[in-house]
C-alpha cells in the first residue's frame, strides 16, 4: 500500500491542532459553568459553636414572659448542653415549687382561717428564691458559655448555699413554709378544721418532696460543673457586656 501522502499528513496534523485548541478553550468555560451553577445554589455554612462564639449577650430573650437574659441552647457545644439544661431545670423547680406554695397558702388561709401576712410571705418567697436560682443558673450558663472562671466560681458558692435552703425548706416548717415536720408537729397549724388538715398535710408532704428534689438536682448540677473542664479562653467574641442581674 502507499504510503499517507503529504496532504493527509497536513490535515492530520490541522486535526490534531484544532483539538487541542478545542480542549483548552473548553476546561475555562466548564470552570466558568461550574462557578455560575454555584452562585445560584444556597450557600451553606456550618456555624462552629464554641465558648462565647457569636452569641449576641445582648438579645434578651429568657424567661419568655419578662426577657432578662441572652439564652439559647443551640449557641453552647454539645458538652455542655446536658449540663445547661439541668441548670435551667433547677430554676424552673424552684419557681413551681413557689408558685404552687403560693396557691396552697391561699386556700389554707381561707380554709382554716391563717394569718393573711403568710400569704404576704409566701408571695415574696416567689420572688425571691427563683430569682436566686434563676441568678445561679446565669452565673453557670454564663460561665461555661464564656469560659469565665469567675462566674464558675461564684456559681459554686450560690449552688451550695440553694441546696441548704432548699434542705431547709424541705424539713423545717415556718409560718407559709410547709415542711415535713410539720406533720410531726403537736399542735394543729390548720385548726380543727378536718379538710384544712388533710389539704395541709397533703401540701406538706408534696412540698418537701419537691424541696428535697430541688436540693439534689443542685448537688447535681454543682457536679456536673465541676467536672467541665473550663479553661480561660481569650479568642472569645462579646457583642456587649454581661447582663447585670
Amino acid at each position: 500500500d502507499p504510503g499517507p501522502t503529504m496532504a493527509d499528513i497536513i490535515k492530520s496534523a490541522a486535526a490534531a491542532a484544532m483539538a487541542h485548541k478545542a480542549s483548552s478553550l473548553g476546561q475555562p468555560r466548564a470552570a466558568a459553568g461550574l462557578q455560575g451553577m454555584g452562585g445560584t445554589l444556597p450557600s451553606l455554612s456550618v456555624r462552629a459553636a464554641g465558648p462565647g462564639m457569636d452569641i449576641k449577650w445582648e438579645e434578651f430573650n429568657y424567661p419568655a414572659c419578662f426577657p432578662l437574659i441572652h439564652f439559647d441552647i443551640a449557641e453552647l457545644p454539645f458538652r455542655l448542653r446536658k449540663t445547661v439544661r439541668l441548670l435551667n431545670l433547677s430554676f424552673l423547680l424552684v419557681a413551681f415549687i413557689c408558685a404552687l406554695n403560693l396557691v396552697d397558702t391561699v386556700v389554707l388561709t381561707g380554709m382554716a382561717g391563717l394569718p393573711a401576712m403568710w400569704v404576704v410571705q409566701s408571695l415574696l418567697n416567689l420572688v425571691l428564691l427563683p430569682t436566686a436560682q434563676f441568678g445561679s443558673f446565669y452565673m453557670a450558663y454564663r460561665g461555661l458559655a464564656a469560659s469565665d472562671l469567675l462566674l464558675v466560681h461564684r456559681f459554686q458558692f450560690a449552688q451550695l448555699a440553694l441546696c441548704v435552703l432548699g434542705v431547709v425548706c424541705a424539713t423545717v416548717p415556718y409560718q407559709c413554709i410547709n415542711g415535713l415536720l410539720r406533720l410531726a408537729s403537736t399542735e394543729s397549724t390548720w385548726g380543727e378544721v378536718p379538710s384544712a388538715e388533710a389539704f395541709g398535710a397533703g401540701a406538706a408532704i408534696v412540698e418537701s418532696m419537691l424541696w428535697m428534689v430541688s436540693a439534689c438536682l443542685g448537688v447535681l448540677n454543682l457536679a456536673q460543673v465541676r467536672r467541665v473542664r473550663v479553661l480561660p479562653s481569650s479568642n472569645c467574641s462579646y457583642n456587649s457586656q454581661p447582663a447585670m442581674l
